[in-house]
């Protein structure tokens, strides 16, 4: 089924599997569609098991990683919103913003 989204994705079929399960992730990668495993259950240890095991079973295949960010949390008033953004972008390596960016070049 190719499409657009497919081609820039390197995927064989529209098809996004969110789940909590490690094996359904892979399965649904191997398959040609993206597995987006939910980290939201997750403690720090247990997030970096569950991806050490996806890495070492799902081959060159991709997949996603589904985070939760709150709508509400402490001091969520003391910034605007632009200031916010600033702060969050301080966050992210830019390694990260040099990869999406040429992802998204291409």
């Amino acid at each position: 089924m190719p499409n657009p989204l497919c081609a820039r994705l390197g995927i064989d079929y529209p098809i996004f599997a969110f789940t909590h399960c490690r094996d359904v992730v892979v399965a649904v990668s191997k398959a040609g569609g993206i597995g987006v495993l939910g980290a939201v259950g997750f403690s720090p240890e247990q997030l970096k098991e569950e991806l050490d095991w996806i890495d070492a079973h799902i081959g060159d295949k991709p997949y996603g990683v589904d985070i939760v960010i709150p709508q509400k949390y402490e001091g969520m008033g003391d910034l605007s919103a632009e200031e916010m953004e600033a702060q969050l972008w301080k966050m992210v390596p830019q390694e990260h913003i040099d990869f999406a960016q040429k992802l998204l070049a291409d």
